[in-house]
């Protein structure tokens, strides 16, 4: 009994994502203008305290040093 429930649950959620995807906009020729989008690849860094790779952009930059978090700078600044 319970493994029929489970076959049908399975059964409507394909059928569930096969007519999603009929109803759903066809898409451009081009592709979507993200996948245009050239990858840039990130600059990591590593953080000053705790030593986690982050990405450049979410760095915290403290006295000319980068950090992860505002805890991991004010832990450095403290001593």
């Amino acid at each position: 009994m319970f493994f029929r429930f489970i076959f049908y649950c399975i059964l409507a959620y394909l059928a569930l994502r096969f007519v999603r995807r009929l109803l759903s906009s066809p898409r451009s020729v081009g592709g979507s203008r993200a996948a245009k989008r050239e990858a840039v690849p990130a600059q990591m860094i590593r953080c000053e305290n705790c030593g986690m790779f982050i990405t450049q952009t979410s760095a915290l930059l403290v006295a000319g040093r980068e950090f992860c978090s505002k805890s991991c700078a004010q832990k450095v600044n403290r001593v």
